[in-house]
């Protein structure tokens, strides 16, 4: 009885957020064998660096839109919605240059090519984000679950066509598989920001009470939740976040090989998807509603933690027993520094609501600031000033973030 009592005061949004994030968790993993089974290191290398570069540009774009729009629910979400879709899309423009850069910096051949392809991905994947958030605020439950499902299934498809239609590729972008399989998925997501041109009827969700509780409005409210970051602070967390994750990606082929980056960043990228459901499926939804939680952050980050874990068993088990190609043995090296990464990513995912409910956002952005700086110090420094093999740097970079991460989230609770 306590536990269904504790279903029903769970948002609206939440089973078919987690529903549709899990469906997608299935199709990255689905994914990621085919990475592993039908595509060469050098193809899954490329992909990786330059849909790293992709999100990069599309984030720093964004300047953290698509949680604004879920922390203000005082504002009318379609218009916001359209709001940030415009000055995102011009400073995608403004931007160019210094993707650009990234793209040669990289080492990658043929640099305006992966220019090009990173800029599809930015702004499809771009619109797909803030459809998102926008479908938690005046989505049915059929739309809360397919936006974030669809996008993932479809791209796993198309690969899955493209490699046994085209098992003749090549290593480099003549025919990237890949990239046009996560263009068609962040388009389909995409089609989801037609809501935010539809007019408002009294019928919606975020017009509407919360269904669900049978608490009295007045109690059954949760605390508020505001975003009173300045723009200028939102860019630049955003761009260390962003200049966090591409400065990995785009360094360890600089420093390594391609090869190298395939095997970390095929890892990464399941990895790193556990942490992201959490926030999706949880912390974005705590955000976006007005119906209280029973459940603790602590309970949501232990499962998610349990997860990462069984996931990274299962890789060390696959090499252990042979499954996976012998070109894929190099994964080894970065199975467990990566768990510990992505588990302390679980505990800050979960938590990732108290800053804007506790008055703490600014704070929380400028101790972010801090901890990627010293990121980037490591990811880009550290090899010039140093002679260290892959694995060794990865570890480094393991135990920075463990350590970073666990105190932010020991600062948020806390105070």
């Amino acid at each position: 009885m306590k536990r269904w009592k504790l279903l029903q005061s769970l948002p609206r949004a939440t089973a078919p957020a987690a529903l549709g994030s899990l469906v997608s968790l299935a199709a990255q993993g689905f994914l990621a064998l085919l990475l592993f089974r039908l595509f060469s290191p050098e193809e899954v290398g490329l992909f990786s660096a330059t849909s790293q570069l992709a999100f990069f540009w599309a984030s720093l774009a964004l300047a953290q839109s698509p949680l604004s729009l879920l922390a203000e629910r005082h504002q009318e979400p379609r218009a916001a919605a359209r709001r940030a879709w415009r000055q995102s899309a011009w400073r995608l423009l403004w931007l160019a240059p210094v993707a650009a850069l990234g793209a040669v910096w990289s080492g990658l051949a043929q640099a305006a090519q992966v220019w090009a392809w990173a800029a599809a991905l930015a702004l499809t994947q771009l619109s797909w984000l803030l459809a998102q958030s926008l479908t938690l605020r005046v989505g049915s439950r059929w739309s809360m679950g397919l936006v974030r499902m669809v996008p993932p299934v479809l791209a796993a498809a198309a690969a899955v066509l493209g490699a046994v239609l085209f098992p003749e590729r090549g290593e480099g972008l003549e025919l990237p598989v890949l990239l046009v399989s996560a263009c068609l998925g962040y388009l389909a997501g995409a089609f989801w920001m037609r809501l935010a041109f539809q007019p408002a009827t009294e019928a919606d969700p975020s017009s509407a009470t919360e269904s669900g509780s049978d608490l009295p409005r007045a109690v059954a409210e949760a605390r508020p939740s505001s975003d009173p970051r300045s723009a200028q602070l939102k860019m630049l967390h955003t761009l260390t976040d962003g200049l966090a994750a591409t400065a990995l990606a785009l360094s360890w082929p600089a420093h390594y090989g391609v090869q190298e980056a395939g095997w970390m960043l095929a890892l990464l990228r399941i990895l790193s998807f556990i942490p992201a459901l959490v926030h999706t499926a949880w912390a974005q939804v705590l955000l976006s509603s007005d119906t209280p939680v029973r459940l603790r952050p602590l309970q949501v980050a232990w499962a998610a933690a349990a997860l990462v874990l069984g996931v990274g068993a299962l890789a060390q088990l696959a090499l252990t027993g042979d499954w996976l190609d012998a070109r894929w043995q190099g994964l080894s090296a970065y199975v467990w520094p990566l768990v510990l990464w992505q588990m302390a990513a679980c505990l800050v995912a979960a938590h990732a609501h108290l800053p804007f409910q506790k008055g703490l956002a600014a704070k929380h952005s400028w101790l972010c600031v801090a901890m990627n700086a010293g990121f980037i110090a490591l990811c880009v420094v550290l090899p010039g000033v140093s002679t260290l093999s892959a694995s060794t740097h990865m570890a480094w970079l393991s135990a920075y973030m463990l350590l970073s991460l666990v105190g932010l989230t020991l600062w948020v609770v806390k105070r």
